[in-house]
């Protein structure tokens, strides 16, 4: 018969109250005995390994001993304690067996990573287009209002397009959006750039398209047709929202779910990374963008004429034409190519 004794603390599950006990490791029986210095000490409850359950032992923190009526036991000498238990006959577990091997932490760590890269690259993808097909529109549109306000605020100024081209500009792609996807809503906006008339469009979540007057002035209708094709591309497949997802966490939708955009609707640079669109999300838009001209009776060239007057553009002013904060939609030979496919 072998006796080891150590402090504890004792939790007896009703109450958050910590009391001082000794512990006893006794053959294969815990004893847990009082520790008060003005008595005698009284034993308090005793159990057998099967009995109890223990936690893994860790480097820094306590042995936990818990019994089925939630009576918690608190070894902090963890190492001396788990010793104790070995010798009276409970091995370490597998778990702690593994722990203490140089291998198995560098297998952890690389499983570890591989799973990070997978959830990065795959899980997060689709947990995210799950959601944003599932949200409910209202909490989408809220969303939409909120980074539009911000963008109003930081990065965009009101239109000084004339009424007259904004009210033909909205009833052309109103005809040419109902043609080709009737069932899609979505609203038409107009501004400019702060800092000069960029030449672009964008998709916001909820269904918002902003069109700048740079590309207003610069395009023709068949042009800007492509290029809100492409917009409405964006809005029916819920990029900007599963980019809200990936973006913010399945937290941040909990909070937009309750109405709590505080901590949201104040990170500029978090919306704006809402705006970073990827590869083949541009690829999904431009794909959309011509399925509406060709419901138009048009072919993708516009589009493609649309990029075409941009690089030109470029050539001449030595960099991008493209806010910085729509940098995710550039107009590259690369899509030039892909589109001409579909010119005919």
């Amino acid at each position: 018969m072998s006796l080891t004794s150590f402090p504890a603390t004792l939790f007896d599950g009703t109450n958050p109250t910590a009391h001082p006990v000794r512990v006893d490791v006794l053959d294969r029986d815990l004893l847990v005995w009082s520790a008060d210095a003005t008595s005698a000490p009284a034993l308090l409850r005793r159990g057998s390994f099967g009995e109890v359950r223990l936690s893994e032992p860790l480097a820094y923190a306590p042995r936990l001993v818990r019994w089925r009526d939630g009576t918690t036991l608190e070894v902090a000498a963890t190492h001396e304690f788990t010793a104790a238990l070995g010798q009276a006959g409970l091995p370490p577990t597998w778990v702690a067996r593994l722990q203490r091997g140089w291998p198995f932490a560098i297998v952890a760590l690389v499983l570890l990573i591989g799973l990070l890269v997978f959830a990065y690259m795959r899980g997060i993808p689709a947990a995210a287009r799950w959601v944003a097909f599932a949200l409910p529109p209202g909490v989408e549109q809220r969303i939409g209002a909120e980074v539009l306000g911000l963008l109003d605020e930081h990065q965009l100024a009101p239109s000084q397009l004339a009424a007259p081209r904004r009210e033909e500009i909205a009833a052309q792609f109103a005809g040419a959006a109902t043609r080709a996807a009737p069932d899609v809503a979505y609203r038409l906006e107009f501004r400019r750039t702060a800092k000069g008339n960029g030449i672009n469009a964008l998709a916001l979540p909820g269904g918002t398209i902003v069109l700048l007057d740079g590309l207003a002035e610069r395009a023709d209708n068949t042009q800007l047709l492509g290029v809100l094709g492409h917009e409405l591309g964006h809005v029916t497949r819920k990029h900007g929202m599963r980019n809200v997802v990936q973006a913010v966490s399945v937290g941040a939708i909990i909070g937009v779910i309750w109405g709590d955009f505080a901590g949201f609707g104040t990170n500029l640079p978090l919306v704006l990374g809402i705006m970073q669109n990827t590869r083949d999300f541009e690829r999904e838009a431009d794909d959309f963008a011509v399925a509406l001209l060709r419901a138009n009776d048009l072919s993708a060239q516009p589009l493609i004429d649309f990029f075409k007057i941009v690089v030109e553009l470029e050539h001449k002013r030595g960099g991008s034409i493209v806010p910085d904060f729509l940098s995710s939609h550039p107009p590259t030979p690369e899509r030039i190519e892909r589109l001409k496919q579909f010119a005919n």
